[in-house]
């Protein structure tokens, strides 16, 4: 059981690192479309 302890305690912080990267990629390429469709005055 005290493996199962460790495991739970052990935090990735190169997984967290790539995650948040990935997330604020993802906001500045919706950004930019969004700001792209507002610049050329499209609407939905």
């Amino acid at each position: 059981m005290s493996d199962n302890d460790s495991n739970s305690e052990f935090h990735p912080k190169g997984t967290m690192t790539i995650l948040i990267l990935f997330i604020i990629t993802i906001i500045l390429l919706w950004g930019s479309v969004f700001f792209i469709l507002l610049s050329r005055g499209v609407t939905i």
